[in-house]
């Protein structure tokens, strides 16, 4: 935070704007860079970005843009931004009191993509990778970038007329903490001598000098060598001695004939069903009304990585004997449906049998589910991150 309080403040309310312009542009030239054609991140796509993962609605975008229009506001929203990403630390960004001032004619302040872009520079994300035609997972780190983005401008709006003045005064523009000496671009002179190019110097070019072998004509030569002759085996012959004896013919088994009368027996598999009705059961008789939801386990190799196929999976129950189990399919998904309470939710266990040649562990994981979503998402991981 005092990162950012010294960098602030030694802004002033010319050249505020500026900064965060080339703060803006700075973060979405280093995290938009591919070596395929990729999309311009805008602020139309940074808005359809944050609509489509419902983080925000429109009705918060117009006040925190009405809001912004105050110089304090500015310094607000920018000293949240870069104390909650780091950026504030950073010894790179595109600073400050030497840029030309901004007048009220430019165009104004990205905010939207200016909040996206910083927290995916705090997480390491590229931009190119956010579609809003393809919001991702409020758990995966795409998600997280989004809804962090979005908490920050909810908190402009938050915050009271109080607060925001007490702490404005904080960031206020302070004289003494602006570098008053720090050259331009334009001011700064070359020093010591230039290095000559061509055509004033010849680049050294690799010359390849002849071996040289002196012979001496009295040296004696050494002596031919001889190979030796080459000696054939015998032919080698197969006789009937050396054929192994014949193989008893296979024995066969008479028929196996199963009769109408001998019983056939069957595996008690796990049912849904029965799972579901025990729980219902249990909790639900005499007490508050019980509903459906849905409980989807993702299991991937890392977050937004390819699914793992044919994994084991187990749900069950505390108090329950019976269980609902599966395998994941080739999205790495399973889906099952489960009983909730009205109002206080049912909690869950799952249990993911991972393969030998992934540790060979159960891995539980407790989930809490409620009436008011009907649908969960479980994720599990191999590992964390991307090695």
């Amino acid at each position: 935070m005092t990162e950012s309080f010294n960098l602030l403040s030694s802004i002033d309310d010319n050249h505020l704007y500026p900064f965060a312009l080339q703060l803006a542009a700075w973060l979405i030239d280093d995290l938009n860079q591919s070596e395929e054609s990729v999309p311009e991140f805008t602020e139309s796509r940074a808005r359809a970005l944050l609509r489509a993962a419902n983080v925000v609605n429109v009705p918060t975008i117009d006040d925190f843009n009405r809001l912004v229009e105050q110089e304090t506001a500015v310094r607000l929203a920018l000293h949240d931004l870069l104390n909650e990403t780091g950026l504030g630390a950073e010894n790179q960004l595109p600073i400050t009191n030497y840029q030309s001032p901004i007048t009220n004619n430019q165009s104004p302040i990205p905010w939207l993509s200016l909040a996206i872009a910083a927290y995916a520079w705090k997480s390491g994300y590229p931009l190119y990778q956010l579609d809003p035609a393809a919001p991702p997972d409020v758990y995966s780190p795409a998600g997280q970038v989004i809804k962090r983005a979005g908490h920050w401008l909810r908190q402009q709006i938050q915050r009271s007329a109080t607060d925001r003045d007490k702490l404005g005064r904080k960031l206020a523009f302070r004289e003494e903490t602006a570098v008053a000496n720090t050259p331009t671009l334009n001011n700064l002179q070359p020093e010591g001598t230039i290095a000559p190019v061509p055509p004033h110097f010849r680049p050294p070019i690799p010359v390849s000098y002849p071996e040289l072998v002196r012979i001496k004509p009295n040296e004696p030569t050494a002596p031919e060598t001889v190979s030796a002759p080459v000696i054939r085996n015998p032919r080698i012959t197969i006789t009937e001695n050396d054929l192994a004896p014949e193989r008893a013919a296979p024995r066969r088994m008479p028929p196996i004939r199963v009769a109408p009368q001998q019983p056939t027996r069957t595996r008690n598999a796990p049912s849904p069903a029965n799972f579901n009705q025990a729980v219902r059961h249990k909790f639900g008789r005499n007490r508050e009304r019980m509903v459906t939801t849905k409980l989807r386990i993702v299991v991937q190799e890392y977050p937004d990585g390819p699914g793992l196929y044919g994994l084991q999976v187990k749900v069950t129950c505390k108090g329950i004997r019976s269980y609902v189990a599966g395998t994941t399919g080739r999205d790495g998904r399973f889906l099952c449906e489960l009983p909730v309470r009205m109002q206080s939710g049912m909690t869950y266990d799952v249990d993911i049998a991972w393969p030998p040649d992934l540790g060979g562990k159960t891995e539980r994981k407790s989930v809490t589910l409620n009436a008011d979503r009907t649908e969960f998402i479980l994720p599990f991981f191999q590992k964390q991150k991307i090695e």
